[in-house]
């Protein structure tokens, strides 16, 4: 399962969740249901803020669930119930975009003056976006402290709508390797699987003999390995082969070793 989809099936789970009268039945979708503003989001992350406008502690809610709080802060950029700043926290990592947004995203939305709802996106098409949010109520219009999570969907070109944040989801999801040679500005590296690649290690590779850093990069030009030297050179562009071993009181050796 991805991350994002982690994150979906956490916060899809809570639709039909009503905020309560009191502190009683906060676990429960409907019981002790009123218009207070209690909630188990607030009870469980802001417990000061209990009985305050709640549709951003349910998206912090949701990612906390899935990924846990080290994880989730670090999604997010920073935990806060009031949604100028966590639109804000999204806009200081250049990861807050206007348009196109994709399952996963933060969607923002907005009233004559400020940033004011917000939300999960769940589903994106040509033209429409649909979202899971907290503190809203059903209906075709933005309807900020509603008192109910439910899903909804709205135009791309709703006015309303000032943005998305979108979660570095590097942070929690591993890597995906093309097993083989690859090259970047750091040099070349080989991986061995989908999830790894070689490093502080000798590799026969092709009939060709590399020794990889603790970075994983093949050496490059002459190197001391376990105080003896060697000299790595590059053919035509590939990654660079041990064709040179130095001894340590200096007799040279070359060829196969």
């Amino acid at each position: 399962m991805s991350a994002v989809d982690k994150l979906l099936t956490v916060a899809l789970q809570e639709e039909g969740y009503l905020e309560k009268r009191t502190e009683d039945g906060l676990d429960s979708k409907a019981a002790n249901a009123g218009s207070n503003n209690f909630t188990k989001y607030a009870r469980d992350l802001y417990p000061s803020l209990q009985e305050n406008p709640w549709c951003d502690m349910f998206v912090d809610w949701c990612f906390v669930q899935a990924f846990g709080k080290v994880a989730a802060r670090q999604l997010l950029g920073g935990f806060s119930a009031y949604t100028p700043d966590s639109a804000q926290y999204y806009k200081k990592r250049g990861q807050y975009h206007k348009d196109s947004p994709r399952p996963g995203d933060q969607i923002f939305f907005r009233n004559s003056s400020r940033i004011c709802h917000t939300g999960i996106v769940v589903e994106v098409t040509s033209t429409v976006v649909r979202t899971i949010e907290g503190n809203t109520s059903s209906g075709s219009e933005v309807i900020a402290n509603g008192g109910a999570v439910c899903r909804k969907e709205y135009s791309l070109n709703n006015s309303r709508i000032d943005g998305y944040g979108r979660p570095d989801w590097s942070l929690v999801e591993a890597p995906s390797y093309e097993v083989g040679w690859h090259h970047d500005s750091n040099g070349w590296w080989y991986a061995y699987s989908g999830t790894g690649y070689y490093k502080s290690c000798w590799r026969v590779i092709n009939g060709h003999k590399y020794y990889f850093n603790s970075d994983g990069y093949a050496l490059a030009g002459w190197q001391r390995i376990q105080d003896k030297w060697y000299f790595f050179e590059n053919t035509a562009g590939h990654p660079l082969e041990c064709a040179l071993y130095v001894a340590p009181e200096g007799e040279q050796y070359i060829g196969e070793f």
